[in-house]
């Protein structure tokens, strides 16, 4: 073993974990909690800044895992079983996180060209939906993800499992004000198109020219009406029976891989 194996949740890097769970310290520290096989590794292909590798041996039984973090050189702690599953908010926790650097981008990094599909949120509250959200955007082929207004976090580790890893691999933004999302759109050339319950166009009769930026609103209100009255068309999906509308993720999925299809994304 390189090291000793921690076994007290009251050691610095136990605390430090516990802290960085909370959107507070994430933002005091700059980093986030990472959790499983697949999101590590992922963080560590894309080149994120990987602080710390931290390891249970005891849970930890996958050699192909340990022989490429090996591999990769990075600085690794260990901590007994008992304490990893403390800190874990898994059932059948695999004996794998890190502590990753965040990242805060704006608008500026996205390069818009005459292709550009983008994913718009506004003001999501569910870490799952947002995380989901995230890996229906990469899965598809979509070219960023902008999160508008005060959404939850991205470094959730709700978000960041729900992602599968995908939040390394899509820039994903952050803008605060509608005349900045709506001057940007301008200035790039990216036609927004909007989702709604109410919409006046069925999702399938929409033309889906590229550069496009496709909104979707807020679980419980919707796209509000400043950024709505920028859309040049807001979208529904059918629904049948009693219903009104369908989750905000299942409602991204169908419009994201339709929009996708259309422009030849798909094609194989």
């Amino acid at each position: 073993m390189k090291d000793k194996i921690i076994s007290s949740i009251q050691n610095p890097l136990v605390k430090r974990i516990r802290s960085i769970k909370s959107r507070k310290g994430r933002v005091r520290e700059r980093s986030f909690w990472v959790e499983g096989l697949l999101p590590v590794r992922e963080a560590v292909e894309a080149g994120w800044d990987i602080q710390v590798v931290v390891k249970a041996p005891d849970l930890l039984r996958s050699g192909k895992a340990n022989q490429f973090l090996d591999s990769a050189g990075l600085e690794e702690r260990y901590l007994t079983a008992d304490v990893f599953e403390r800190l874990s908010d898994r059932d059948g926790p695999s004996g794998l996180g890190a502590i990753v650097s965040t990242r805060e981008l704006g608008l500026g990094s996205v390069n818009v060209t005459s292709s550009t599909i983008i994913t718009i949120l506004v003001e999501p509250q569910d870490p799952g939906n947002l995380g989901s959200i995230i890996r229906t955007s990469y899965c598809a082929g979509v070219d960023a993800v902008v999160l508008f207004g005060n959404s939850t976090d991205i470094f959730d580790s709700r978000s960041v499992r729900a992602s599968m890893g995908s939040l390394f691999r899509i820039p994903v933004v952050k803008e605060q004000k509608v005349a900045g999302l709506v001057e940007w759109a301008a200035e790039t050339g990216l036609s927004l198109m909007g989702t709604s319950a109410r919409g006046n166009m069925g999702y399938r009769n929409a033309n889906y020219s590229t550069p496009l930026g496709i909104v979707f609103g807020n679980e419980q209100k919707g796209i509000p009406d400043d950024i709505a009255t920028a859309c040049k068309s807001l979208l529904s999906i059918p629904v049948l029976g009693t219903i009104s509308s369908l989750n905000l993720s299942a409602a991204a999925s169908i419009i994201v891989y339709e929009a996708v299809s259309r422009v030849g994304r798909l094609d194989r």
